[in-house]
């Protein structure tokens, strides 16, 4: 009788407080393991940039000499000066061509876009469809055909072999989003304005491209980190080392310096120039890029 009871109480629930004091032990278990994970990957980030930052400020000599854990104990100044005269023009070039790829690249999409969304004419699905497929072609597998049209073009060893390019480039992506973002635009708005004698024209500057601001920031940013990461295409198309981009630039640079041990320090100073301006721009505008993807990614 007494092993019945025993297993007829072995059947019955936990108690409520014992059910609740059980979750929030696990709770709390994976609150510490969330927390280890986030601090694990954070070091990983940002270790070697802190990393670069420090070999930056060291001589070349100590760079070498100290450990990889031993961070920030000489602060010298003059690799920056020295690594400033050998990259302030790539630098330089790399804002010209980034700003003219934006003025293009984004005017072009938003025409797209516009087109796509609030247009209406025969095979528009297939055609975006046709459009948006670019994006699974390699940007590789263009290199040659590029090449040899910006040759035919005579544009070698000119910002234009760069700006065109790269502001074409971005069209695929650019319509993608800006699409997402116009055709959140309500249908009222826009009929209220072709009622009032407004065109198409006039109703894309007047009514949507203010209302458009934080998407148009996005495809911004997204054209600017582009032209600075890319190293391949300007060392094929420039040769000139006044007109080359950062990337390019920096390895230039690196090059010129030779096996000079000394000069190790400038080397990670050119390298914390390159990115410090990309960090800047992300870090400012972050809250509208954000913002601009998600707006623009609801009806994707």
């Amino acid at each position: 009788m007494s092993s019945a009871v025993q297993a007829e109480t072995a059947r019955r629930p936990a108690p409520a407080g014992r059910r609740a004091g059980r979750a929030r032990s696990q709770m709390r278990r994976y609150r510490w393991i969330s927390a280890a994970a986030g601090v694990l990957i954070a070091v990983m980030t940002y270790f070697p940039i802190i990393f670069v930052v420090s070999n930056s400020l060291r001589t070349g000599n100590n760079i070498f000499t100290s450990g990889v854990f031993s961070l920030f104990n000489q602060f010298d100044y003059e690799n920056y000066a020295r690594a400033w005269s050998g990259v302030s023009t790539p630098l330089f070039n790399t804002i010209i061509v980034a700003v003219l790829s934006i003025a293009i690249g984004v005017t072009a999409a938003v025409l797209g876009a516009y087109a796509f969304s609030q247009l209406r004419f025969r095979g528009k699905g297939l055609l975006f469809m046709a459009y948006v497929s670019l994006l699974f072609i390699p940007w590789t597998l263009t290199l040659i055909p590029l090449f040899l049209t910006i040759e035919k073009l005579h544009m070698l060893d000119t910002w234009w072999a760069l700006i065109l390019p790269y502001a074409a480039s971005s069209q695929p992506l650019l319509v993608l989003i800006f699409r997402g973002f116009f055709d959140q635009i309500p249908k009222e708005l826009l009929e209220s304005a072709r009622l009032d004698g407004c065109g198409e024209w006039r109703v894309l500057m007047r009514v949507v491209a203010p209302l458009t601001r934080p998407i148009l920031l996005t495809g911004a940013i997204l054209v600017t980190i582009n032209v600075w990461g890319d190293y391949l295409w300007p060392t094929i198309v420039i040769q000139d080392p006044s007109r080359t981009t950062i990337s390019a630039g920096v390895e230039q640079y690196v090059g010129s310096l030779g096996l000079n041990v000394g000069y190790g320090g400038s080397v990670f100073a050119a390298y914390v120039i390159a990115i410090l301006p990309m960090f800047a721009l992300v870090g400012f505008t972050m809250r509208y890029f954000v913002s601009g993807l998600t707006e623009g990614a609801l009806k994707l």
